[in-house]
């Protein structure tokens, strides 16, 4: 008796591995793709932080992020109130995701590289274009991805020729 309730225990989780396998594949968020860091920029692009807020780690006082100016900002607090200085004198912004964005993903993290040409149009009618490099560190945290730290930066102007 033993030997079939253990045979039929056997088969059962046999059985039972690939709905599992199903379930997890189906049912977990997927890493970060081009989509969501197009989705990400265009949050930014509205130039209201409380809307980029949703794909950051906000709760966790270790959120680090380097910007372009000012040189860092320490916790979503910090990048909230940054963001109000930041754009106060800006009227629009586009960024533009480059071609050569990457995502690589290992278990619970994720992180991406990008390029970007980023357009400021300020309330004084001045224009700004930058490129920028973009690298961004996801964690997985409670079944969602998780922006944990951010690197924006821009190259120096080239030199004259």
């Amino acid at each position: 008796m033993k030997r079939i309730n253990l045979g039929v225990g056997v088969m059962l989780l046999a059985a039972s591995v690939p709905l599992m396998a199903q379930v997890s594949k189906h049912g977990a968020a997927a890493p970060p793709d081009k989509t969501t860091l197009e989705k990400v920029l265009a949050a930014w692009m509205t130039l209201d932080a409380s809307r980029a807020a949703i794909f950051y780690a906000t709760d966790d006082p270790g959120l680090v992020i380097y910007d372009v100016a000012p040189l860092k900002y320490t916790g979503w607090a910090e990048v909230e109130r940054g963001a109000v200085n930041v754009f106060q004198p800006i009227k629009s912004l586009n960024i533009e995701l480059n071609d050569d964005a990457q995502v690589h993903s290992s278990g619970n993290l994720a992180w991406t590289t990008a390029t970007l040409v980023i357009d400021l149009l300020n309330k004084d009618g001045s224009r700004k274009r930058m490129d920028g490099r973009w690298t961004t560190i996801w964690e997985k945290r409670g079944g969602k991805w998780l922006i944990v730290h951010e690197h924006l930066s821009s190259p120096p102007p080239e030199p004259a020729s």
